[in-house]
């Protein structure tokens, strides 16, 4: 079975959020060969840009926030605002480091597990019609002709798109697409690894 990723699949478990569980466990099953995890490798330099953006933006939010405390501490009853805005302020600028380290650390991981979908004209060029086509934003239209170029090349009896974007997926044509391709999309990437792991039992049994 292929299980198609993209950024917010890399993201969700380097930053642990409420689904990076599940999506260790379908980086495991590609480690052990139970499965083909299939990445573009568009969604591998996404995230880093996506990580400067919220550290550069959540240092921005402390310099505004130090000047607008500076001058409330010029009241008595205010004073020790700055000691409690230190503490605030340390945890932002941590966050920046920790998710630097995660997203250093699932790259590495992902690098030695799954495989990877080039950039090529080919893909940009589908990409820049589904832009138009789709209505989907440039990086969305990418990932998308990545997934349907690789479908197209390898025909697999049975795959699996995860992209937590269903709002923009969410549309009938691509829809029918991928399931002319024998392709489920899936939003949710718990509800993803346990259907990934339902049809490895039923391909074992």
């Amino acid at each position: 079975m292929n299980v198609y990723a993209e950024s917010n699949f890399v993201l969700e478990h380097a930053l642990q959020q409420e689904g990076s569980d599940s999506c260790g466990e379908i980086i495991r099953l590609a480690s052990a060969g139970k499965i083909t995890l299939v990445v573009p490798a568009f969604s591998l330099a996404e995230p880093y840009q996506a990580i400067s953006g919220k550290e550069k933006a959540r240092l921005r939010l402390v310099e505004d926030l130090r000047g607008h405390l500076r001058e409330l501490a010029r009241s008595k009853p205010h004073r020790e605002i700055l000691t409690t805005f230190k503490e605030f302020a340390d945890v932002l600028i941590g966050s920046a480091q920790l998710e630097r380290d995660g997203l250093r650390e699932t790259v590495s991981e992902l690098l030695a597990s799954v495989e990877i979908m080039p950039l090529d004209a080919t893909v940009l060029r589908s990409g820049v019609d589904m832009e138009a086509r789709f209505r989907l934003s440039g990086q969305d239209a990418i990932v998308l002709a990545s997934v349907l170029q690789h479908l197209e090349a390898t025909q697999p009896n049975e795959s699996c798109f995860l992209n937590r974007n269903s709002k923009d997926f969410d549309e009938p044509e691509i829809l029918t697409k991928l399931e002319e391709m024998h392709c489920k999309f899936f939003s949710n990437f718990t509800k993803a690894h346990a259907y990934v792991v339902s049809r490895l039992g039923k391909s074992a049994g």
